[in-house]
């Protein structure tokens, strides 16, 4: 995700969640760097500060570990509080159970 991806997945998420729908969002590639912990800022709204909004409204955020460990992104020293190690395996499960899939690239 790229900064307006961010922004868009955010609002559709807040909005979905609000009126009373489960969300996981699933992070591969560069949006992994949305998900670093050092990216929120007091003070400051960033990309990683809105994800972890979206974790604290319920939003079950996954990323994938390979995408994160090719980028030089600890999973374990990392990332946002609340985010799950997952893989392009799970997306793969997560996109046959759900009845709505939006993709951002």
């Amino acid at each position: 995700m790229q900064s307006q991806n961010t922004d868009t997945v955010y609002e559709l998420a807040k909005a979905a969640v609000e009126v009373g729908h489960q969300v996981t969002v699933f992070c591969d590639a560069d949006a992994t760097y949305s998900l670093m912990a050092s990216q929120i800022l007091p003070k400051q709204t960033t990309p990683a500060s809105k994800i972890a909004q979206l974790i604290k409204a319920g939003v079950q955020v996954l990323v994938c570990r390979e995408s994160a460990r090719l980028r030089g992104i600890d999973l374990q020293k990392n990332l946002i509080e609340g985010v799950v190690e997952s893989s392009l395996g799970r997306l793969a499960e997560l996109m046959e159970q759900h009845d709505r899939i939006v993709a951002f690239g």
